[in-house]
């Protein structure tokens, strides 16, 4: 893999400081971004998030053109009009950090239905508000539940509200009405921004054990769009595409 670092490109490993915060904590941030072939969704966006976690915990930064950048790392491995994600990582060093930029191929899975397990151990933090690269707890939890059979794991807080998925946000749906997770410990999701431009979803706190009100579920993310979730644990919901026929293509600047 070629990946873009300090104004080059390279395949060689990224280089850290084994006494920095990068290496030895995992600090740092990052986005990805979904390329469907011909444009970077919602690079904009993702910029402005990631850039507003840097500021917030008065993180020095430089940036780069990372449109021209992306697009060379993007030539580069061969994925000009393919399906990619591209993460721009910033690792947090001593100084100053500075973006490592990197792209690899992902297959769309358009007609993929979710199925979650239950998370038993709970990590409630301020950070959770933000994409850092510390992840190991959605890591241990996603790996977990790829073990069991499962797509990925559903997160509660400390009072058994669920949170999110590893790998996205939540929405649920009863008697048409739409609702998505009220917390702080949420991370603010691009996805569910763009499905609240065609969906009405109402902010609420979802206890556990009032999952099984609910008639849909779905996971977003950047990279899927929205896709239904068929099974929360033990609770069962009925798959529902018309919703995310309307949001995907908003999310993976999909055209009819």
């Amino acid at each position: 893999m070629i990946h873009f670092k300090d104004g080059g490109y390279s395949t060689e490993g990224v280089r850290q400081n084994p006494a920095g915060g990068a290496f030895r904590f995992g600090a740092g941030l990052f986005e990805t971004i979904y390329y469907n072939g011909s444009e970077l969704c919602h690079l904009g966006r993702h910029l402005d998030r990631l850039l507003h976690g840097l500021r917030a915990y008065g993180l020095a930064y430089t940036t780069v053109d990372f449109a021209q950048v992306a697009a060379q790392v993007l030539n580069r491995n061969g994925l000009q009009g393919r399906p990619a994600r591209v993460d721009i990582v910033y690792p947090v060093e001593e100084s100053v950090s500075s973006p490592v930029i990197l792209a690899e191929p992902v297959e769309p899975k358009p007609y993929k239905a979710f199925r979650l397990c239950l998370c038993e151990d709970r990590h409630v933090s301020a950070l959770s508000g933000h994409k850092t690269t510390n992840g190991m707890f959605a890591y241990l939890a996603r790996r977990q539940a790829a073990a069991r059979g499962f797509d990925d794991a559903a997160l509660f807080d400390l009072d058994d509200n669920i949170l999110e998925a590893t790998s996205g946000s939540l929405v649920f749906e009863k008697q048409g009405q739409f609702v998505c997770v009220d917390s702080p410990f949420c991370l603010p999701s691009i996805a569910l921004d763009l499905a609240r431009t065609v969906l009405d979803i109402l902010p609420v706190r979802v206890p556990l054990d009032e999952l099984p009100r609910f008639r849909h579920a779905y996971i977003l993310n950047s990279l899927i769009g929205m896709r239904p979730v068929v099974a929360i644990g033990e609770t069962a919901f009925v798959p529902d595409d018309k919703a995310c026929d309307r949001v995907s293509p908003l999310v993976l600047n999909l055209s009819d």
